[in-house]
């Protein structure tokens, strides 16, 4: 398993600003907010090089036209996946988002998420926890090392004992117990 992660890259950081500017242009004229969150998001945290990318809307009525333009840029809805108010894209090919260049993109997690959504308030609580701590990033890191160099390690064991380490933080950072409990179920 220990392929699944790798030392932070800087090209991640340009990646996410190109597709970002990408994703504004499409995206023109609706009130969003484009947000890098996940490990990849984090300088100097080991991570799987997949950026996960969160589009934060404010009005539900926007989801669908969203969704619409989303799909034409080469996207699969894949809905909720049991996370309330947050909505799962996954690109069709390489080439998604579809540009004129036809460029390859590097992958990604793409989520529409209301700005009220338990699921937004994890991933950016979680990644600013990092941001502003090196010795807990430092910590996370060693952990998904740590694991990821366990012989036998599943990749559903691995997001199990993250999830542990994620929660502890989120806890922390003020989440309440029954949002904890959610988080948790969400991340089985």
């Amino acid at each position: 398993m220990q392929a699944l992660v790798q030392p932070y890259q800087s090209a991640w950081k340009l990646e996410f600003d190109r597709l970002k500017n990408v994703l504004e242009r499409a995206l023109e004229g609706f009130a969003v907010d484009i947000q890098h969150v996940g490990s990849t998001a984090v300088p100097g945290l080991v991570a799987k090089p997949i950026l996960d990318v969160d589009i934060i809307i404010h009005d539900k009525p926007l989801l669908e036209p969203i969704d619409q333009t989303l799909q034409q840029l080469g996207y699969r809805s894949r809905g909720e996946q049991g996370i309330p108010g947050r909505f799962a894209f996954r690109q069709s090919g390489v080439t998604t988002p579809h540009t004129a260049d036809g460029r390859a993109w590097m992958e990604h997690h793409l989520y529409v998420c209301f700005a009220d959504s338990l699921a937004l308030k994890n991933h950016i609580l979680f990644r600013d926890a990092l941001l502003q701590d090196p010795k807990l990033t430092e910590a996370y890191a060693q952990l998904k090392l740590n694991l990821v160099s366990q012989p036998g390690m599943t990749r559903e064991r691995y997001t199990t004992l993250k999830t542990e380490f994620i929660l502890s933080v989120l806890n922390t950072a003020g989440l309440g117990q029954h949002e904890l409990a959610a988080i948790q179920e969400a991340n089985r």
